[in-house]
């Protein structure tokens, strides 16, 4: 009875650690794909004149600090 249990108790581990696996594998793949499109949007804004091209202006730019 209890090795029964015990397989039962086993099998919806793994299934929940499955699904675990693939809602991370979904999420890194849209997180994927957000920043792709962040990063082509970004190249495709042109530089103001009167922006300063200082290092603190640039990471605000690229990472929204």
């Amino acid at each position: 009875m209890s090795n029964n249990l015990n397989t039962i108790i086993e099998k919806i581990k793994e299934s929940a650690v499955g699904r675990c696996r693939e809602r991370i594998e979904m999420a890194a793949d849209k997180a994927r794909e957000v920043l792709n499109t962040k990063k082509k949007e970004e190249m495709k804004v042109p530089l103001q004149k009167s922006e300063v091209q200082s290092m603190t202006s640039f990471m605000k730019r690229q990472h929204g600090l």
